[in-house]
């Protein structure tokens, strides 16, 4: 009986269904065309190639840092064309025809705690689809991204991550094969400056500079120049402006002297340092700060320094105005005064550049080289960080 009743109960659900909707099929017959419910449809959007205005912002999302950004935006355009999503305090770094994106990422498996993962994930530039990720096994030095914790080699071979675990070293992941090889060990050093295939320049502690070459089995060969700047009374920022082609870097210092090196082959070339700052400017108290502080357009070797007024170690207060310099002669070229005071700096490496500001508002406003006159602004995230072009 209790199985009859069933088969009975189900029939009549079966049959109430069918009719409500015959019901429903009948109603939408006399519904305008804009009521009626339509299947929703989605479209994947593909970016144009990468080109010189560009910009990728890394942003480390200071209230909740487990849950990194990177935003791409087209500055031309001045607007926002993808997000990319990522770890604890990433870094981020370009493959140098701009094809290939790649983000250094840290996770633990129950969000704040549990087992940690460090690992670096290749994202397509156009597609944004990740393609591959490569563990790091001695993990990754966390910290406020900096640019320099984190590079690829001149060729695209080689990606490098500066690990603190407590020692100093660098991870070393191939591109190609898309393997962890090992590490290179760094003593007392710390941040990364790739200037060929098998070779990278490190700033110690003393104020040396440590030169390290590699072969295919990871075997180093060294090199240390200087003291190159005093690292007591007047440290280098570690944000330096870096063409990583040429090998040519430009250090500034927290006193407002530049200290230029050519690191193109094994032992580096290290120039005498030179002031941005005339007696007039020293009285005035004008001095470097902020962040990623300095920039350089590469083609002209022009060097681009946020400045404010302030007393000695006021080294991280935000950019007035943006003093642009003769990477060649120390001669200074313009001063392009800023609406919005400005942490981070970087510039298109094309013939007609434009200047990329990023504001503590925070907003990425843009400045035309040529004439100096602002070219758009955007609000962006929450504490947006780092910025980065095509040929950095």
């Amino acid at each position: 009986m209790e199985r009859a009743f069933l088969s009975v109960a189900v029939a009549a659900l079966l049959s109430t269904l069918a009719g409500a909707t015959s019901a429903f099929a009948d109603e939408t017959k006399v519904l305008p065309d804009d009521a009626k419910l339509m299947g929703e449809q989605h479209s994947i959007a593909i970016l144009s190639k990468p080109h010189p205005k560009r910009v990728y912002v890394l942003e480390p999302v200071f209230p909740h840092l487990v849950a990194s950004k990177v935003w791409v935006i087209d500055g031309d355009k001045q607007e926002l064309v993808g997000t990319l999503s990522g770890g604890y305090l990433s870094n981020f770094a370009l493959a140098p025809d701009s094809s290939q994106l790649y983000l250094f990422e840290t996770y633990w498996s129950k969000g704040t705690r549990g087992t940690r993962s460090d690992f670096i994930t290749f994202f397509d530039a156009q597609t944004l689809d990740i393609k591959a990720d490569v563990d790091l096994p001695r993990g990754r030095f966390l910290v406020v991204p900096k640019k320099q914790n984190a590079d690829i080699t001149p060729d695209g071979r080689y990606l490098l991550s500066y690990n603190l675990a407590p020692s100093t070293s660098v991870s070393v992941v191939d591109t190609k094969e898309r393997k962890y090889k090992g590490d290179l060990e760094i003593p007392g050093c710390g941040l990364v400056f790739p200037s060929a295939g098998n070779r990278l320049s490190t700033v110690c502690s003393d104020g040396t500079l440590l030169t390290v070459k590699w072969d295919a089995a990871l075997k180093t060969t060294t090199h240390r120049d200087g003291p190159f700047f005093d690292a007591e009374n007047d440290p280098v920022f570690e944000h330096a402006a870096f063409d990583k082609k040429t090998g040519r870097v430009h250090w500034v210092t927290y006193d407002g002297n530049i200290i230029s090196a050519d690191l193109s082959k094994d032992k580096p070339v290290i120039r005498k340092a030179w002031s941005m700052l005339s007696e007039e400017d020293k009285a005035e108290g004008w001095r470097p700060g902020g962040w990623q502080l300095i920039t350089m357009h590469q083609p002209t070797n022009r060097i681009f320094v946020l400045m404010h007024k302030g007393p000695k170690w006021t080294h991280k207060q935000p950019g007035d105005e943006v003093w642009v310099f003769d990477g060649n002669t120390g001669k200074r070229l313009d001063r392009i005064h800023m609406k919005e005071h400005a942490i981070s700096v970087a510039i298109s490496q094309d013939a007609e550049p434009y200047l990329f500001t990023q504001t503590e508002k925070p907003s990425l406003v843009t400045y035309n080289v040529a004439d100096g006159k602002e070219v758009g602004e955007m609000p962006l995230g929450i504490s947006p960080f780092l910025l980065f072009t095509a040929g950095d």
